[in-house]
Formats: structure tokens, sequence, C-alpha cells
């Protein structure tokens, strides 16, 4: 005899604020950051400054030293803030900003206001800390612990998720 369990449906609901965001810019560019293959650049760029240490020293040359600070600097610190600047700036100017979201997680899909998207289409499900990220499309979509009543609703929702083998840990 099989057992029938029912799923009650997940009702999220937060603002799109400037905290938010800010959160989740911050949770988001970690994420993709430590689970890409582009985090091996920056070790590239140490190495090349070891070899400009070496080759100043030796040759007086300070060219590749230069080049590779340079880069470092871009790599572990310019992108970073480059990437925050357009993503405040697209903050900035979104209808969103400072409107409440609310979305509604059933054994179908997600569904926010018309819009609504089967399980098939989720890439995946993020915990990162005490947050989620949802990736659909080309897109991290945030959701705070807070848009959460309970804490078992956040558990409920990472339990279908990984259910639906959408569930990825960091």
């Amino acid at each position: 005899m099989s057992q029938m369990s029912t799923f009650n449906p997940i009702n999220i609901t937060y603002t799109w604020d400037k905290e938010n965001f800010e959160k989740a810019f911050s949770k988001s560019y970690t994420h993709q950051f430590k689970n890409s293959a582009r985090r091996y650049v920056g070790w590239f760029f140490v190495a090349m400054a070891q070899f400009g240490v070496v080759a100043a020293l030796k040759g007086g040359s300070i060219g590749l030293l230069m080049l590779s600070t340079i880069l470092i600097f871009y790599w572990y610190v310019g992108k970073k803030w480059l990437l925050y600047q357009r993503a405040r700036k697209a903050f900035e100017a979104s209808p969103l900003q400072n409107s409440k979201i609310e979305l509604q997680v059933t054994q179908e899909g997600i569904t926010q206001e018309d819009l609504f998207v089967p399980w098939e289409e989720i890439q995946g499900v993020v915990p990162v800390e005490n947050d989620i990220l949802l990736y659909h499309g080309q897109k991290a979509f945030y959701i705070p612990e807070s848009a959460f009543k309970s804490i078992e609703e956040k558990s409920a929702l990472q339990r279908l998720a990984k259910e639906k083998g959408k569930l990825f840990h960091v």
C-alpha cells in the first residue's frame, strides 16, 4: 500500500528592496564565482605575478609584474565592483523596486502573478546560508529566509526541490 502525501502550497512573500538586492547580489556573485571554472583564472594571474617578481629581481624588468598586478586587482576587486554597479543601476531602474514579491510553490511549479513556471523549466534551487537562490533561465532569483512563514515551509520547499531533482548544495 503506497502512502499518498498531501503537499500544501507554500506562499512566499517579501519586499524587493535595497537590503534584499544587496544580499542577493552578494550571495549570487559568491555562489557563481565559487562554482565556476573561472575562479582558476585568478590563480593564473597570481602565478604570473610570481614570475613577474622573479623577472623584476633578475633582470630589472617590471612589465610582467605590473601587468599581473593590474589583472589581479581587476579580477578580485574591480570585476565585482563593476558588476555591482551594473546590477545596482538595473535595480534602481526596475519597476519591481520596493514592490512586494509573492510566489506560490506547488507540486507542479512556481507561480508569480500570471506567470507559471513548471519544475521542468527550473534549473535549480540552491540553499545559500539561510536564504535560497532559485535559477530559472539565465537568472538567479533570491528568496530571503524571512519570505517564508516558518522554517517548516522553507524545509518543505527544499524537500520538494530535491524530489524534483532540482536541489543543489553549495
